[in-house]
């Protein structure tokens, strides 16, 4: 199946001008593995860089979590609802959440007003740890976990049985939770435009050497580059020409095929969670797909950028 350059010059500026998306792929001819089909994607849009992403009416957030209630699903995507509000949640306000979390916040439009939203979590642990965090914020008691079922049935624990009481004390029990996702700092959120330069700042999200070849996957922060959401993450699509500056701006070129084919060898991309829902751009335009194949573009298409030296 031949993968088609996707001329992106006829949306809106207004949908270049994201920070942050959670976008659908499904248009795009990629085989994705079925983990990666099992997760959830839906539009988000962000008008300008002052103002909290919208989530679009239709992406799932699933039902209340109150309590000590645990996960229905056991592969469910969480998200903390923050309140509902007559207006958007202004960023202003936001700010105060985002130093106790360690993803993003979101608005969703509703029939009443707008919903804050945090997230998406795929750790339990994670999304609780985080709520106990929020809550002590002024405003932000209230807030909860909403869970998006996901996966089997997760099977209830059974009573405990009735036993005579002993003088001797119970031995205590332990229950072991995974560890929370550890994540890459976020950048700090600002109200105001900065410099173009620290726009421009470059950070190294992932990085392996094989070979005596590096590779790395860059994060261009505060830019107006089109964005997508993987493992929770935000990963910068662009199109050849700015896949190649940033790549050179960090002292490195693009991948050749051979590069690329020693990278999928290794395993490095499962085990390190890299993004594999796009292909990657390659030297001479060549669109680098996780499947193994390559294909030659016209470098208008948005795809995963990675450098290599």
């Amino acid at each position: 199946m031949k993968f088609m350059d996707i001329d992106m010059a006829a949306k809106p500026k207004q949908f270049f001008s994201k920070r942050w998306s959670l976008i659908a792929l499904l248009a795009l001819p990629v085989m994705p593995t079925p983990a990666l089909a099992q997760e959830f994607l839906c539009d988000a849009t962000q008008a300008y860089a002052n103002e909290l992403p919208v989530l679009d009416k239709a992406c799932p957030i699933g039902k209340g979590l109150w309590g000590n209630s645990k996960p229905r699903g056991s592969e469910s995507t969480f998200w903390i609802q923050c309140g509902v509000f007559g207006k958007p949640l202004s960023l202003e306000k936001a700010k105060a959440l985002y130093k106790h979390i360690g993803t993003d916040v979101w608005i969703k439009p509703e029939a009443k007003g707008w919903r804050c939203l945090i997230g998406p979590y795929t750790n339990f642990a994670e999304v609780k740890q985080d709520l106990a965090k929020v809550k002590t914020e002024k405003g932000y008691k209230e807030a909860f976990i909403r869970e998006v079922v996901r996966g089997a049935p997760v099977k209830a624990a059974p009573l405990p049985v009735k036993t005579k009481k002993s003088s001797k004390p119970a031995a205590q029990s332990t229950t072991v939770i995974p560890a929370p996702i550890k994540q890459p700092a976020k950048p700090a959120v600002v109200a105001t435009p900065e410099p173009k330069k620290a726009q421009q700042e470059i950070a190294i999200r992932l990085a392996t050497t094989l070979n005596g070849v590096e590779y790395k996957v860059p994060y261009v922060m505060f830019s107006d580059d089109q964005f997508y959401m993987e493992h929770s993450l935000p990963w910068n699509r662009m199109d050849y020409e700015e896949a190649y500056k940033t790549c050179y701006r960090l002292g490195m070129g693009m991948a050749t095929v051979e590069q690329w084919q020693a990278l999928l060898k290794s395993g490095e991309m499962e085990k390190g969670q890299w993004p594999m829902h796009l292909p990657y751009w390659g030297s001479n335009k060549v669109g680098l797909f996780t499947s193994g194949k390559t294909n030659q573009l016209k470098g208008t298409s948005l795809l995963n950028v990675m450098c290599v030296k």
